[in-house]
């Protein structure tokens, strides 16, 4: 298969597979020389250390996955990178013992865990999909009559990863709260990254030299990848630090960045709310919930749509941004109901 052909999902399960496969682990060079996905570069020296930094990454993303990639160093040369021998204990994608499915049982637990991947990009559904081929459950969820991609909320996402794996630029059009018409962006797109349950694009940002993060749901449109333009060996440090420095940066935001709220005992927007709090103060008929949020837009759109269960106590920003989401629906609302009169 020709090296555009194969996709990152398909590198990471031959990387497992043969990490689970060996006993005593296999060195770098014996991964990068015959694992499927790498080996088709293995020999052309041009690609060597792009290689190596794409293993590297690989490695990071299983460990992310809770598959956890072990490092035997060799007895003679400890330290050493290039003797170093790697593995996957084989107990790692283990079902807990005494745990059976059927077969009806196996093939609707594939299915869900397919729509939770492709639906939320979920780690924990990368896994369970792993641990259920391991046991055979290899379902052609199309032959079932039901879509295995129903419910994705980010349709950016597919492109972008597409543009991680092959290491490619990618441009988009962003639309950003405050503003009435997209901005094109051109990026080095580096991780999706979820973060206050939604996902975000960290990339380096070409146009501004530096990294940036792009919430999902504000790209519009269609997403351009331009296969064969990479300028990733040119990124001005290594991928690992661009992407810690974003994250820090979102972290800082969301600790500069407080909303306290009042909720409603029992509601929904209790339960929605409280797993970000950091700040409880229970009353008699309500519940003061205060935390940190990296995007007040965003936040505004979730607490008008709990409607009364939720009083925003402070910042006077959020406040005022529920409140013109509660009159933009109010006017649509009268602007359906005169439709419908002449209708």
């Amino acid at each position: 298969m020709a090296r555009s052909q194969v996709s990152s999902e398909e590198r990471i399960f031959s990387l497992v597979l043969a990490l689970v496969a060996s006993t005593n682990g296999l060195t770098k060079h014996e991964l990068l020389s015959s694992v499927y996905g790498y080996a088709d570069r293995y020999n052309d020296a041009g690609q060597r250390v792009a290689l190596d930094r794409q293993f590297e990454r690989d490695k990071e993303q299983l460990r992310s996955l809770g598959i956890p990639v072990e490092t035997i160093d060799s007895p003679g040369e400890p330290g050493n990178n290039h003797l170093a021998r790697y593995r996957v204990p084989k107990t790692a994608l283990e079902v807990p013992h005494g745990l059976e499915f059927s077969d009806r049982e196996l093939m609707m637990l594939r299915v869900a865990a397919l729509a939770w991947r492709e639906g939320s990009l979920s780690a924990e559904a990368a896994r369970a999909l792993m641990k259920l081929e391991s046991l055979g459950a290899l379902i052609d969820a199309p032959r079932l009559g039901v879509s295995a991609g129903f419910g994705a909320t980010d349709p950016a996402a597919p492109a972008l990863l597409q543009a991680i794996g092959q290491q490619a630029e990618a441009e988009f059009d962003y639309q950003l709260a405050d503003r009435n018409e997209p901005l094109r962006r051109r990026v080095m797109p580096l991780q999706l990254h979820r973060f206050e349950g939604r996902w975000h694009l960290i990339s380096y940002d070409l146009e501004r030299e530096s990294p940036r993060v792009f919430l999902l749901s504000r790209i519009v449109g269609a997403v351009s990848v331009r296969v064969g333009s990479s300028t990733w060996n040119e990124l001005p440090a290594a991928i690992e630090t661009l992407i810690e420095e974003a994250v820090s940066g979102l972290q800082r935001l969301q600790e500069q960045q407080r909303v306290a709220v009042r909720v409603k005992p029992g509601s929904i927007a209790e339960t929605a709310l409280l797993s970000r709090s950091d700040s409880i103060q229970h009353g008699d008929e309500d519940c003061e919930i205060q935390f940190g949020t990296v995007d007040l837009p965003e936040l505004a759109t979730e607490i008008a749509g709990f409607g009364t269960e939720v009083t925003v106590l402070d910042p006077p920003s959020l406040q005022q941004l529920v409140r013109e989401r509660f009159e933009a629906a109010l006017e649509l609302h009268s602007a359906t109901r005169v439709e419908n009169a002449h209708a």
